[in-house]
């Protein structure tokens, strides 16, 4: 196909028997110019993940961020709003730049469980006319033809078995061929943009840094320990909205003071055992301070939590220390028009079984 891509994704676009490896496996013409992929993690991703030039040289950028939102809305770590806000501004990041998004809606393994967080991604598409591709119809047509439930797809709840991957995959491919030859129409678009930054804690904290690096992500954050209050500037016009750690290495938790206490329960569950496993951390209720300081401490494990943590555990497991990367702050709003493309074809935004 010779292309060069972004990929802003989940967990199935990160294994090796995931529909985007298999998607590279089969054309060793594709480039990834850039990606940011990590598992347990919502589509805040993007904002985090998709700062400066990230978008450019890419002709298109595979979204992947369904079944993780789903989760997190399912344990009231999310809702719907930031949801809709997090896939407007990836979609809207990459029109600007140039570049076509391209949503990829994969349902968990009880199909219609999903339906309303793909909904919601999809009612943004339709809105903007970004391409999307409901993996829900590729399910129907295999569990037809295979005389299967759609259930017997899946490796796991949240993980497309590998043939599954294979022809979501081929199907991409397929799409993003369409794609590219389909005609456009110039248009303008005008989008409320929410300024996002991150905010490295290793700047602030004067403690020793901890640095991991895998193939998805270079950490580089700073330890925190109970005992200990650390003052972060963020901006008396910012609001923090996420933060992240290595879930590995989170046994507390964390109380982020600013105009008012909020306390998040950091005592996570990793994975796999290791020593890092990256992951990225909602924050739903906006913390500000009108002096543009907020201050991080571990506190008793028994405080009232102020929302809920995906993954976390509710046992004695607090040993005192968290590490973590990066704040993600929001800095306001400002209204943005800019010119772009859509498809001549309207109804051509929704990949359809040939």
């Amino acid at each position: 196909m010779s292309l060069n891509i972004s990929i802003l994704g989940q967990s199935n676009s990160i294994l090796k028997a995931g529909f985007f490896q298999k998607f590279l496996d089969a054309d060793d013409t594709i480039a990834v110019k850039s990606a940011g992929r990590i598992g347990a993690s919502p589509s805040l991703l993007g904002p985090y993940f998709a700062q400066g030039d990230f978008f450019q040289g890419s002709e298109f950028c595979i979204v992947d961020t369904c079944v993780i939102d789903f989760s997190l809305l399912s344990a009231n770590a999310i809702d719907y709003y930031d949801v809709v806000r997090w896939v407007e501004w990836i979609g809207h990041s990459a029109k600007r730049a140039n570049c076509e998004p391209v949503f990829v809606c994969i349902p968990v393994s009880d199909v219609n469980a999903s339906r309303t967080i793909i909904s919601a991604c999809i009612s943004v598409c339709q809105k903007q006319d970004w391409y999307y591709l409901d993996v829900r119809d590729i399910i129907a047509a295999v569990a037809k033809s295979r005389n299967v439930d759609a259930k017997e797809l899946y490796a796991d709840g949240s993980h497309p078995a590998e043939f599954l991957s294979g022809e979501i995959a081929a199907h991409l491919g397929n799409f993003l061929t369409k794609i590219r030859s389909a005609e456009t129409a110039t248009c303008k678009r005008t989008f409320a943009f929410t300024a996002y930054e991150r905010v490295p804690l290793k700047d602030q904290i004067q403690s020793a840094p901890v640095e991991y690096t895998s193939r998805l992500i270079t950490f580089s954050g700073a330890r925190l320990e109970r005992g200990e209050t650390y003052p972060i500037y963020v901006g008396s016009d910012a609001s923090v909205r996420g933060l992240m750690v290595n879930s590995a290495a989170c046994k507390s938790v964390l109380s982020i003071e600013g105009d008012r206490a909020f306390y998040k329960n950091l005592r996570l569950k990793p994975y796999h055992p290791t020593n890092f496993e990256a992951r990225l951390i909602p924050i739903c209720k906006p913390i500000r301070d009108h002096q543009g300081v907020v201050r991080l401490s571990l506190t008793n494990q028994d405080v009232r939590m102020s929302d809920v943590t995906m993954h976390s555990s509710n046992d004695g497991n607090d040993d005192g220390f968290i590490e973590a990367a990066d704040l993600v702050v929001e800095r306001g709003y400002d209204l943005i028009t800019y010119t772009t493309t859509r498809p001549a074809d309207p109804a051509s935004i929704r990949w359809i079984p040939d």
